[in-house]
């Protein structure tokens, strides 16, 4: 079970990194602009050994290609996030070819999930809290993922996102979920 930071936030990546056993930060376009943080200083400030998770903007396969190549350049630590959209999936197959780890964003469905993995997605993220803004489940939408997973074999790891609340993570970690990745307000409580 590995532990993630979701924020771009320096002081908490820094104070956290220290104080508990991370595998890694994970962030996004959005998360990147709430805490004003900058790229470079975000590679500088997350240690070499932790694995660092930056998302693409563009949705046009080649776009997502070259950012995926920029963003790599700027560290070894780097997993870029590609949304599981259409050209997303299509670039996550390409890159795979190249031998690059890629993390599909925005699951919200075992088929989903599988299309990812199968095109090569070494991680998929499924999203927590708002699967449940859509009136569903989505603890259990994260936990068939992991099960599909596990039952056929497929290497791809599970690392949930996107929590309301501590309950959600408990029943992912009760349950066995490869990974959770958890805002600083969460962690804290």
């Amino acid at each position: 079970m590995d532990f993630y930071l979701d924020s771009a936030d320096y002081q908490k990546i820094t104070e956290y990194v220290e104080a508990y056993h991370i595998k890694g930060v994970t962030s996004n376009p959005t998360i990147i602009v709430k805490d004003k943080a900058d790229i470079l200083k975000l590679v500088e400030v997350v240690p070499k050994d932790k694995e660092l998770f930056m998302q693409v903007i563009s949705d046009e396969v080649e776009g997502i290609m070259a950012e995926t190549k920029k963003l790599m350049s700027l560290g070894k630590n780097i997993i870029v996030k590609i949304p599981a959209s259409p050209n997303g999936l299509k670039a996550i197959k390409k890159l795979k070819e190249e031998g690059i780890k890629t993390l599909a964003t925005g699951i919200y469905s075992v088929e989903q999930a599988l299309m990812a993995a199968n095109c090569g997605a070494a991680y998929v993220a499924p999203y927590v809290n708002r699967i449940c803004d859509l009136e569903m489940d989505g603890v259990k939408a994260a936990l068939e993922i992991q099960k599909t997973f596990k039952e056929q074999q497929i290497d791809c790891k599970v690392l949930a996102a996107s929590f309301k609340n501590l309950m959600q993570v408990k029943e992912l970690l009760i349950n066995g979920i490869d990974a959770v990745t958890i805002s600083a307000d969460l962690m804290e409580k």
